[in-house]
């Protein structure tokens, strides 16, 4: 991304490097073309004196001083490719991080691989993250993490990753850029002290009546299991036994039961969009975690009651992705 105000060859100069790393598949491989290297401060010092040395070796008419000057300049001229060879070849691939929260850390995985053996102490780089990793002869691959603050929700990308290197003698620096194409989701900052829902979110069928699974003696049973001695005979599944099942079986009461749809507009009292939201999220983790099946009511549209991983995550995803003008 750059930045407003910046001078108008930024642009043309990072659309231009956008083509030359455009690569399919994810994976990314570093050629001649996709390769930049120039001079460090230890590189420019090292020119300085070189060119010092020159100087005193034409003033004294020095044979041995231009021989040691041309040598050194010699080994200067030889570390360009020395250090381009570092990168080349080297295999790129981003990997997408885990889904997080807004205010935490999302951690990107990526993964270096090289077909040559070779030492290459390698530098990633991207926005407010920094990692190292060292590829050797016997690993060829390894993998580092770049950690970033998740700041917003919705959909975070990693921006613009520089893999760079000074290896071997640190005189030059070869980079190649490259914007990876994963995304994570970051999902809205649960309200840490988040009051309860309303009574009026506990629903059954759409209607605002107790829930049958509420009701004692009419638990909701998903799987069954072992009987052990003690437990409710009412529980065994009879039917099994009467087939001539090897043992006897019980039901497994699910971890909770009942409906509740969560509504906006019960969290008006909560101010202003970002904040509804963060309540919002609370009240469906704790609905996920009490084994209910929850619903969420939007301005922009209605989530059905549903249970389990899958759901929750499509909530929380939609909830990511709320535009502040739908509400």
């Amino acid at each position: 991304m750059i930045p407003r105000g910046a001078a108008p060859w930024r642009g043309w100069l990072e659309s231009w490097q956008r083509r030359r790393a455009a690569a399919p598949g994810g994976t990314f491989t570093v050629t001649h073309r996709t390769l930049y290297i120039l001079p460090t401060a230890a590189g420019a010092s090292y020119a300085l004196t070189l060119f010092v040395l020159w100087l005193l070796a034409i003033n004294y008419s020095l044979s041995l001083g231009h021989a040691l000057v041309f040598w050194l300049a010699a080994v200067a001229v030889v570390a360009i490719p020395a250090t381009a060879a570092t990168l080349r070849g080297v295999t790129i691939g981003v990997g997408e991080p885990g889904a997080a929260f807004a205010g935490a850390i999302l951690r990107w995985p990526v993964t270096l691989r090289s077909e040559v053996a070779r030492f290459r102490p390698l530098e990633l780089t991207a926005p407010s993250s920094h990692a190292c990793a060292l590829l050797t002869p016997s690993t060829g691959s390894v993998r580092a993490f770049l950690e970033q603050q998740a700041e917003q929700r919705g959909l975070q990308r990693l921006g613009r990753l520089v893999v760079a290197t000074r290896h071997p003698f640190g005189w030059f620096r070869a980079w190649t850029v490259l914007w990876p194409a994963a995304t994570a989701w970051v999902y809205p900052r649960p309200e840490p002290e988040a009051p309860p829902w309303p009574a009026t979110a506990s629903l059954s069928d759409g209607t605002n009546a107790p829930s049958p699974a509420a009701l004692p003696g009419e638990e909701d049973f998903t799987d069954l299991r072992p009987w052990t001695a003690g437990e409710p005979l009412r529980r065994v599944v009879w039917k099994i036994v009467a087939r001539g099942g090897p043992r006897m079986l019980t039901k497994r009461e699910s971890p909770g039961g009942g409906i509740v749809l969560l509504r906006w507009s019960d969290t008006v009292e909560a101010g202003e969009t970002e904040a509804r939201l963060s309540r919002l999220c609370a009240w469906v983790l704790a609905a996920h975690r009490q084994g209910m099946a929850f619903g969420v009511e939007l301005p922009d549209g209605l989530i059905p009651p549903d249970r389990g991983e899958v759901h929750l995550h499509a909530v929380l995803r939609r909830l990511a992705l709320f535009p502040p003008e739908a509400a």
